[in-house]
């Protein structure tokens, strides 16, 4: 059985692909299966890893429409693809952003289809890492009710932090609602870090005195860099375009923190 992570804040632009491409190929080369889910209709990470989402018929919406219409046969094998680097994708594409339609009209159990696509498939997989959306809509939930853990990548950065606790009101009405009553918070991971800003040192002491005892807040921290920014439009992650620079170190790093916090699994 597979542990499921939602990487989720409903702000863009922090790092959420950049980090579920990189802890993914990093826990896969540790030797775990990793499947990531592309849950986005941007399809960065389809796009980040070197597929063209334009070209895809089979995606995440044809596997959740599969379920949506109880179809016996559910088409995994013709929509999973397989990267060098040892990681599987479901991709996504722009179909994605008229799907929401379809799912809040559905009477019953819209939030869990994305839920009923994962637990087909968890026994083939140590680890399902979700790219989620930048929004915390439907589609966002049901990232949340499939997920085991959400990981929220965070810039170090007061407007950032602001939106934080909506992110966790809405973990919270989750599991008070019992849509699922086992979610946790995986932890907060900075991202687009400059350690030598006093924004960045601020933005730590606020978040380690305000949950600093209630959850984990990573040591390992992402520097900004512009060979994170560049490694997508190869089609690679930072391991194999730039694999000695300070994000290679930091995201091995993280990876090592990441299975040291799940116990070692």
């Amino acid at each position: 059985m597979s542990k499921v992570i939602a990487i989720c804040n409903q702000k863009g632009g922090v790092g959420k692909t950049t980090t579920g491409i990189n802890l993914g190929i990093g826990l896969s080369r540790k030797g775990k299966k990793v499947l990531l889910i592309d849950f986005d209709p941007q399809a960065n990470a389809t796009q980040g890893l070197g597929f063209n989402p334009d070209e895809k018929e089979n995606t995440v919406v044809s596997l959740m429409k599969a379920v949506m219409n109880k179809d016996s046969v559910i088409p995994y094998d013709e929509t999973i693809l397989h990267h060098e680097e040892g990681i599987d994708l479901i991709p996504s594409n722009i179909d994605m952003a008229s799907f929401e339609t379809e799912l809040i009209s559905m009477y019953f159990g819209r939030e869990k289809v994305l839920k009923e696509v994962v637990d087909r498939i968890s026994d083939r997989y140590d680890y399902i890492i979700i790219d989620c959306m930048p929004s915390l809509n439907i589609i966002a939930l049901n990232a949340l009710v499939a997920a085991n853990e959400v990981l929220i990548p965070l810039q170090t950065q007061l407007y950032s932090v602001r939106g934080l606790e909506h992110l966790f009101e809405t973990i919270r009405s989750v599991i008070e609602n019992r849509l699922n009553e086992n979610l946790r918070i995986a932890g907060i991971l900075y991202t687009c870090a400059n350690d030598r800003t006093a924004s960045f040192r601020e933005i730590r002491e606020i978040l380690e005195k305000a949950y600093g005892g209630s959850l984990t807040i990573f040591e390992q921290y992402i520097p900004r860099s512009v060979k994170v920014e560049d490694a997508p439009s190869y089609g690679k992650s930072i391991y194999t375009y730039a694999p000695n620079s300070k994000v290679a170190i930091a995201y091995k790093n993280f990876t090592d923190e990441f299975m040291k916090c799940e116990g070692g699994r």
